[in-house]
């Protein structure tokens, strides 16, 4: 089963490196999702907003919103 979502990921980094980005839960039951940085499509800022699909193996992105 499959599921299309929208999410903000968020850049964790020290200056000009980036370590990881997560998505940041909707509520305190759920835990943050973290990715590698190769995972996640380059982007500016310190955090975008994707459409994404979620399948039982993982998150895929989709394409990136523009605000």
């Amino acid at each position: 089963m499959t599921q299309r979502t929208i999410q903000t990921i968020e850049r964790l980094g020290d200056g000009d490196r980036t370590f990881c980005f997560f998505i940041r839960p909707g509520s305190r039951s759920r835990p943050y999702r973290w990715f590698e940085v190769a995972e996640v499509p380059p982007f500016d800022g310190k955090s975008a907003r994707f459409e994404m699909e979620r399948t039982r193996y993982g998150w895929t992105f989709i394409r990136q919103l523009k605000d």
